[in-house]
């Protein structure tokens, strides 16, 4: 994955846990996981991201949610996370709003 894409899903995560914040006091896992699913297929059907990235994608999202949270995901259960938000298939424009602002 190029560090262009990374950049790209690093600034809208963080567009995505500060409206999350402001708006509902919290990004908890249930609010990270549906934007996560959702901004990964938007960027698969986009061309933003390649289908192939799309696991290595999920991971990195995955990382830095954990990172905010100050690391309390231990490593298998990231590589768990990453798979299942890789295998969604989850498109909701609603949730992905704030990213556009």
């Amino acid at each position: 994955m190029k560090d262009t894409t990374k950049e790209i899903l690093r600034s809208d995560f963080e567009k995505m846990m500060r409206h999350a914040l402001q708006k509902n006091g919290d990004f908890g896992f249930h609010i990270f996981g549906d934007y996560a699913a959702s901004v990964l297929n938007f960027y698969v059907g986009s061309a933003i991201l390649a289908l192939v990235e799309k696991r290595e994608a999920a991971l990195f999202l995955a990382s830095l949610y954990n990172a905010g949270i100050k690391n309390a995901i231990n490593q298998q259960d990231l590589q768990e996370i990453a798979d299942v938000l890789a295998q969604d298939p989850t498109l909701n424009y609603q949730v992905l709003a704030p990213i556009f602002d």
